[in-house]
């Protein structure tokens, strides 16, 4: 009865241990219309073969975990798109909606970037984890 007990316990604790482990899958690949994930200088090819999109430069200037800002911040990308061999560049706010820096005939969206920033911790660009949505117009 003691051993069925103590199975149960440890049961209970892989789940919640298991519930507490946050990961996150990149894709290979994207799919217009469909998030997903993303890195700095890696180039990612949708499942059609038909567009490349790499982010070049990202600036993360949202307000850190323990510290009270003006302003929340915002995550800013740069990068270049291509469509059909056809490149153009695109600068993406997480914030601040300009459609004017967007690749033509697209919308990029930042759905979320991981990890969040702490106070006292060392955020490295190449440690971002951005969740973006990419829409034909």
């Amino acid at each position: 009865m003691k051993t069925l007990s103590a199975i149960k316990y440890l049961l209970v604790f892989f789940l919640f241990a298991g519930m507490g482990c946050e990961e996150t899958i990149l894709e290979q690949g994207f799919t217009v219309g469909r998030e997903a994930t993303f890195q700095v200088n890696q180039l990612y090819t949708s499942a059609n073969g038909q567009y490349t999109l790499k982010i070049t430069e990202i600036n993360d200037s949202r307000c850190a975990e323990g510290v009270q800002c003006v302003w929340q911040g915002e995550v800013t990308i740069k990068g270049d798109w291509t469509e059909n061999s056809s490149k153009s560049d695109f600068e993406i706010h997480s914030v601040l909606k300009d459609q004017t820096k967007q690749p033509t005939g697209y919308t990029i969206e930042i759905v979320d970037a991981k990890p969040y920033p702490k106070y006292g911790t060392e955020s490295k660009p190449e440690n971002l984890v951005l969740t973006l949505l990419i829409q034909k117009k």
